[in-house]
């Protein structure tokens, strides 16, 4: 008889990855502790930004005043990939900066950084593919966009918080 496959979610492989890290006994990092915060507040504020953004086109689209359609053009710009190349630049480059800072030092759970950090600069540039393919995301996929994104911080928030009160998960 065939064996069933079993899925494992993204939460409970997140949570096995930061027993493992924990585990590792790294140095905490203060520095890469900030740049982690810094980084995911720089994703939430962009992909929020862009929530909103969308939620407006979609009120101003169904608006009958002919007033309206220039703030309707000037939202529809701002949401489009043209304008927020430079948000995804500048986020690939935090991410980027983190994963020096974080993996400067290698220890044990250095390969599990990189893999946790190279997921989260795969899953920002899927994002980014999907923006400009579609030129102007939708609600929905910038807040679920927003809500993978954070299951990482998380993931390497909590990785950070372990090690700098310098315990080990039970």
């Amino acid at each position: 008889m065939p064996k069933k496959l079993v899925l494992i979610s993204s939460t409970a492989a997140l949570a096995a990855m930061i027993l493992l890290l924990a585990a590792c006994a790294p140095t905490y990092d203060s520095i890469a502790d900030q740049m982690l915060v810094d980084t995911q507040k720089q994703a939430d504020t962009g992909l929020i930004r862009l929530e909103i953004l969308k939620t407006r086109i979609d009120d101003l689209e169904k608006s009958p005043n002919a007033s309206d359609r220039k703030d309707l053009a000037e939202a529809e710009k701002q949401a489009s990939y043209a304008s927020n190349i430079d948000f995804y630049d500048k986020l690939q480059s935090s991410i980027t900066t983190l994963d020096t800072r974080m993996t400067a030092m290698p220890d044990l759970s250095t390969p599990s950084l990189e893999s946790a950090l190279g997921q989260l600069r795969k899953n920002v540039d899927e994002v980014r593919g999907m923006h400009q393919k579609e030129n102007i995301l939708s609600a929905d996929y910038a807040q679920e966009s927003m809500n993978l994104l954070d299951q990482q911080f998380k993931a390497l928030t909590v990785y950070e918080l372990t090690i700098k009160s310098g315990s080990k998960p039970q």
